[in-house]
């Protein structure tokens, strides 16, 4: 054989080993794609079904009656509260511990007038309690006092925070009305915001 021959029986032998290595690959090609699309499908069969739910959402406590002009109802506590006429009304996010808001008037970063009133929902009060916050209240300006239907006190709370305050039990819990500053303008005010406050 010279070497002409043997080019032509290489050549022939790389031509038939074509056709087998690309017969070959194919087949492992289309296991490999079985065997991914079986994985697949066994993945999605095993994978829990996702429950339906449908949520209903919470209804916004609404008042029990239509609101008079700049009342405004703050729903956790059941309170009407008129705002005065050229005063600002803001309320805190109310939560399972408390339920605040403010009335206030002048400059927002340093207001002339501010009431601030605090329903303490995860705290418990008796009349020995209101006794007991009797202590830090000036006792020269201390008597009762009545918001709504319910009965407690007012007084000048004195010492870092001094202010004039209105504090009463509402459903076992304390209900707080801070004016801020103490003036007896202010106090003038605040008597007269809470007059206008009624209870659901």
């Amino acid at each position: 054989m010279d070497a002409v021959d043997q080019a032509k029986d290489q050549k022939n032998n790389t031509m038939k080993l074509k056709p087998i290595t690309l017969i070959a690959l194919a087949v492992i090609v289309i296991s490999g794609i079985w065997i991914y699309s079986q994985r697949q499908a066994a993945i999605k069969s095993a994978a829990p079904i996702p429950e339906q739910v449908q949520t209903t959402p919470t209804p916004e406590a609404t008042p029990g009656r239509a609101l008079k002009q700049n009342e405004k109802f703050i729903a956790p506590v059941g309170l009407y509260v008129t705002v005065p006429e050229g005063m600002r009304f803001r309320q805190d996010i109310a939560n399972d511990r408390f339920v605040n808001f403010y009335i206030e008037s002048g400059p927002e970063d340093e207001p002339t007038y501010q009431l601030y009133s605090l329903y303490q929902a995860d705290n418990e009060m008796t009349e020995q309690g209101l006794e007991q916050a009797k202590k830090d209240t000036d006792p020269g300006t201390i008597k009762e006092a009545t918001v709504g239907d319910y009965v407690g006190f007012e007084g000048l709370v004195i010492g870092p925070k001094t202010r004039y305050q209105v504090l009463v039990i509402k459903d076992g819990k304390p209900l707080s009305f801070s004016t801020w500053p103490p003036t007896e303008e202010n106090k003038a005010i605040t008597e007269q915001i809470l007059s206008t406050i009624s209870f659901e």
